[in-house]
This record gives C-alpha cells, structure tokens and sequence, in this order.
C-alpha cells in the first residue's frame, strides 16, 4: 500500500514519534510510507528526505515556538501544493488541526484514498486546552481547538485513538464503534533495553545506596504540584530520597530538598538516569486530559524495565495495574507518596516490577502494535467508497495485549 501520514507537530516531538515508528515499521512490512510533518524552523522551503525507508517531508511554517504546532495557513498551503499530483491508496491523518485536516480532506476528495483519523490527545472541551494554555486562551481559542478535534471525525473510515476515553468519545460523537480500533503508544524495545544500574549511578556520580526516583519529560503546572507534595511527603518517611527531573520539563519547578532538574540531556544521559532509577514517575491528576493522553514516557520506561509509580488514572494505569509493572495509586499527594515509599522500601518488588515492565514494553512494541494497524488499513481502504460496509477487524486492544 501507498501510505501517506500526516502530522502537525514539530519534526522530533510529541505525535510525530507515534507517526514515524508506525510508518518504520509498516515500511519492513512491505509498504510506501510518505510522513509530512512541520520543519523545525524552515519558514520558506519545503524539504525531503528518506529515514529508513520512510519519505519524510517538512513543511516550513511562519510562526514560531507554540504557535508552530499546526495553525499556520501557509504550512497547510505548501503541503497541499507539494502533494496535489500524488497518489495514495490510504490517508493517515494525526490528529486534526488544520496542517493535517485541510491536506487530508483534499487528497481524500481528489484520489478516493481511504481516510484514517488518529486521535492522541484530549485537547478541546475541557482538556489539555485548560490544564495548558492561560484564561485568555482557553476563552478565545478553546472553541477553536474544540471545532477542528471534533468536527471531521465522521468523514473517516477508520479512526484509531490512543486511549478508551478517547475512542469513547468519538463514538459519543457519531462514529461506528466498529470502526474505532484501540492503538496505544508502542515501545521501541530493542533501541532501549536494562542496562547496570550501578555502572550508570557510577557515571552520574549517584550513590548506589541513594534511593532515587525520576520523572523524564515535560509536566504541566498542577501536576507538579502534584508531583512535589507527593514527594516531599515521601521523604518524611525516607530521608535520603532524591527526585530527579530529567530533560526538558517545560515549566521552571521550584526548588525543593532532594530534587534536581538536569536540563536538557543526550540520548546517552537520559538512558544512564533511567537505568539508575529505583523507580519512575507519572505525576497525573484525575483530569479529562489526563484520562485521555497516553505519557509517552511511560514506553521509555518500561522499555528500560523500570518500575513506574502513578496514580490510577487513564489506560496506561490499567496496563500496570495488570501486568505488576509498577504501583498505582489514588490520584492524590497522599496517595502518590505511599506509592513511592512502597516502590522504595521493597527492593524484592522492585525486581518483579522491573521484569514484568520489561515484559510488558516487549508486548507493546511498535512491531507488535503494526500487525493490526497494518489490517485496520486494508479493511479501511477498501471500504472508502462505501460508508455502510462494517470495518470490524481483528484488532488487538490495549487490555488484549496486556493479557498476552
């Protein structure tokens, strides 16, 4: 099959990584897959290139740091000029801002090529928009961003979504169930394996007797809030706990006893903290956002064989839940905080935690998870024409694939 994905964010971050490891793996499964994506900081030109057999294409954009996220006319303009002679047999479109969902509708309109809409995050009516954005955004734009998530949903014929919340709701809005297939967030399992801890506290300077717990990536303002009480409370309990935050957190923390912020870090670094973590971290409130994202740092995670600690909310809660691959916990700071004592205090549960993590990231690997994606198109692409016809297919859910 000619596949085409389309992706609205930044090349590198956030939803492209689900785009490209999916288009990666469907490439060694025979296909042509052409990923359109937005340039990093090309304002002008338009430009190609092949990754492991898969067509990258960066569309240049003319706004800058969060405003280059999928809203600028002019990206959308050069995406449609640059594939108007290209033919596809299926359309995967990644979520549905304008850079994506103007392009789709389009070639879908002028080729007949099978639509596939992927939903990744709960953005609009009461998501990631209020946990995120200030008063004045969320007023202004809120119906915006809930206009462009919500209105094209039925024209596809397929719609994968990262989280049941998230399928609920577009069921909620007029698509068949039948149509809507589960596809979390895969691992890369054989990029990221365990590794010695004590060889990578040796090179981070840690000490092999330091209870350490990390958190990789970015947070938003109340769940660090979340994430502080939680472990200051913790630490009332084991003194010589220490939190690192690693990489880019996107909000500056306030300093606190115990924690560090390393900045921005190498491949190589961020694999030393995980390897060198007792256990890992998902602060998370019990919020509408939160119950419909899927933390993409939890692959890393598991893909490392870290225990994770979380509070019982949303998907990615239930998989640990079943799998022993961690501790879940009410979402609140007490609540958290037991959690992190437990994961410190029982090195034995540790172990069993970090093997069945390892195992869990092995049955969530991106290979795994294009078997059925790969079924799901074939289904979607021959029913474009024909709106009637039932797309069940076999594919395997999230809770099927924890109970493998």
């Amino acid at each position: 099959m000619k596949l085409l994905y389309l992706n609205h964010n930044v090349r590198g971050r956030g939803t492209y990584l689900r785009a490209f490891h999916l288009a990666r793996q469907l490439v060694q499964r025979g296909h042509q897959v052409t990923l359109c994506t937005t340039s990093p900081s090309a304002r002008w030109l338009i430009t190609a290139q092949d990754v492991d057999g898969v067509e990258i294409i960066e569309a240049p954009d003319l706004l800058i740091g969060r405003g280059r996220t999928g809203w600028d006319p002019w990206n959308a303009l050069r995406r449609m000029l640059r594939l108007r002679h290209r033919s596809f047999d299926l359309i995967h479109a990644f979520d549905s801002r304008p850079v994506v969902v103007h392009p789709a509708m389009m070639l879908q309109r002028w080729t007949g090529a099978g639509l596939v809409m992927d939903w990744a995050d709960w953005w609009g009516r009461g998501g990631w928009i209020h946990d995120r954005s200030g008063w004045a955004v969320r007023t202004m734009f809120g119906p915006i961003e809930t206009w462009y998530e919500e209105h094209f949903r039925r024209q596809a014929a397929g719609t994968t979504a990262i989280s049941t919340a998230l399928a609920r709701r577009a069921v909620d809005l007029g698509v068949r169930p039948e149509t809507v297939m589960l596809l979390p967030n895969g691992c890369d399992a054989g990029a990221i394996r365990p590794a010695s801890s004590a060889d990578a506290r040796r090179r981070l300077q840690v000490g092999s007797d330091v209870p350490l717990l990390v958190h990789v990536g970015l947070l938003t303002f109340g769940d660090l809030m979340l994430l502080n009480n939680a472990f200051e409370r913790a630490r009332r309990e084991i003194p010589g706990a220490r939190l690192v935050l690693v990489g880019r957190t996107g909000i500056r923390p306030r300093p606190a006893a115990g924690v560090t912020v390393t900045g921005t870090v190498d491949s190589h670094c961020l694999a030393d903290w995980l390897a060198a973590a007792d256990a890992c971290v998902i602060p998370c409130r019990d919020t509408i956002g939160n119950r419909g994202r899927w933390p993409s740092k939890v692959n890393d995670y598991l893909a490392a064989g870290r225990p994770v600690v979380m509070p019982q909310v949303g998907d990615v809660a239930e998989l640990l839940s079943r799998s022993g691959a961690g501790w879940c916990t009410t979402a609140t700071a007490e609540g958290l905080a037991a959690g992190m004592v437990d994961a410190l205090a029982d090195g034995q549960a540790r172990e069993r935690a970090a093997r069945a993590a390892r195992g869990l990231a092995e049955r969530l690997d991106w290979s795994v998870l294009a078997g059925p994606l790969e079924s799901f198109y074939q289904v979607c692409s021959s029913s474009s024409m024909d709106p009637s016809q039932d797309l069940t297919v076999s594919a395997r859910t999230t809770s099927q694939v924890s109970a493998r």
